[in-house]
Formats: C-alpha cells, sequence, structure tokens
C-alpha cells in the first residue's frame, strides 16, 4: 500500500468503496467520467470511471 499515486487535483470523492479514492478523498483515476447526460438534479449524476475497491466493506 506504500505505492504513491498521482491526484487528480480539485476532485474530491466521498465513495469510500472506489479503488481510486484516497484516505484524504482524492481521486487517482487518470481520468474521470460522469454521467448522465441529461441529469437535471445531482441525484441523477454518477461517476461512471468507479471501480469497487475488492478491500472494500459492502
Amino acid at each position: 500500500m506504500g505505492e504513491k499515486r498521482h491526484v487528480i487535483n480539485n476532485i474530491k470523492c466521498e465513495v469510500k468503496n472506489c479503488v481510486y479514492q484516497t484516505p484524504e478523498q482524492r481521486c487517482t483515476a487518470g481520468e474521470i467520467e460522469i454521467g448522465t447526460r441529461n441529469a437535471k438534479d445531482c441525484s441523477e449524476t454518477a461517476c461512471i470511471t468507479f471501480e469497487l475497491d475488492k478491500h472494500a466493506n459492502c
């Protein structure tokens, strides 16, 4: 776990069970994709880049 990962500046992620999230709530994905295209409310959006951390407690 001592591996240094590049953080995407100015992106905060609160999804604790995502493989790309750091303990400081930052995203380390190489790029992110957010959907859906016709969202009218924040509850209609989702991070398409999300990948479940195999060590997550779900």
